[in-house]
């Protein structure tokens, strides 16, 4: 930031000096005729109407005005090609900062379409970086729709986003760009509404666990009141009902398995056996000897096991 002397003498007026960043020369073009508007000077810069003359002792001011707001190398494009004459030497300015050659359509289209949010950088930044390659693409007669723009700028969203993308992909209506700007900050306002609401709870709780307050609930794991299951003193303890130790649980306990065994010992079981019984039946009518189905029945069968 620099300090530019009011000519007038009532002190000094603050603006920005351009450095030769082309990425920064459409907003010191603006900066630049917000002033210039000011000084009485705007009607220099703007096309001219068809009868209009211009006043050439303004347009040496206007020059005047712009050399005090240029770094040395974009002062050295205008000192010769457009000396004293302030609308043309913006002109040039304009022409090289923002121009429609191919390599800097090439370049802003790379710069489009590699879009990628920084992993510090806020939306706003980001956001911006997006709508000013479009606006020079567009400065530059190139056709930017909005859907390509949204599409370019959603692609470059970190996967913190999916959510975000998820809900701007399916919506049947496309959005324009201003609409997904309002949308994304809204989406990230409501991030960090959530986000302090879990730490507010998480808070709550640690200070309720530290604060000596009993708890009132039944604890699920021994069934006791007083604490919860994940503060259960009894959660790594073995204990055994049947035989009141220590050692193992009951479900492990081999008398349970043993009263078990010996109880399906006991019990009684039913078979139901099928088979066929086949023996042979006197010749047939041609004479001949075939083993067939004498007969089919009941038949008692006894079993018998180890004891």
């Amino acid at each position: 930031m620099a300090t530019l002397r009011n000519l007038t003498g009532y002190g000094p007026r603050k603006g920005l000096i351009f450095d030769g960043d082309e990425s920064k020369y459409e907003l010191w073009e603006v900066k630049f005729l917000g002033y210039m508007r000011l000084r009485k000077l705007y009607q220099i810069f703007v096309p001219p109407a068809d009868d209009e003359e211009l006043d050439a002792t303004k347009n040496a001011d206007a020059f005047a005005e712009l050399v005090q707001c240029l770094d040395d190398r974009s002062l050295s494009l205008i000192i010769r090609e457009a000396k004293d004459n302030g609308r043309r030497a913006l002109g040039v300015l304009r022409e090289h900062y923002q121009g429609k050659g191919k390599p800097r359509i090439i370049a802003l289209y790379t710069e489009l379409t590699s879009l990628k949010m920084a992993e510090n950088e806020t939306s706003t930044d980001y956001i911006i970086r997006a709508e000013t390659a479009a606006t020079s693409l567009k400065a530059a007669e190139e056709v930017i729709s909005e859907g390509l723009l949204v599409a370019m700028a959603l692609k470059g969203l970190p996967a913190s986003y999916k959510t975000f993308s998820t809900v701007v992909i399916q919506r049947e209506k496309q959005m324009t760009f201003a609409e997904f700007k309002i949308a994304l900050r809204n989406y990230e306002e409501s991030e960090k509404t959530n986000r302090r609401e879990n730490a507010k709870d998480n808070v709550m709780y640690v200070n309720q666990k530290h604060s000596g307050q009993k708890f009132e609930g039944k604890c699920f794991k021994c069934d006791k009141k007083g604490h919860k299951s994940a503060d259960c003193w009894t959660r790594s303890e073995k204990w055994c009902n049947r035989c009141k130790t220590k050692t193992h649980n009951t479900k492990d306990c081999r008398k349970t398995k043993d009263s078990a065994n010996t109880a399906a010992e006991t019990q009684t079981f039913a078979f139901t056996v099928k088979d066929h019984v086949n023996r042979d039946k006197s010749s047939g009518a041609d004479g001949s000897r075939a083993n067939v189905v004498f007969g089919k029945g009941d038949a008692k069968v006894k079993l018998y096991d180890a004891s």
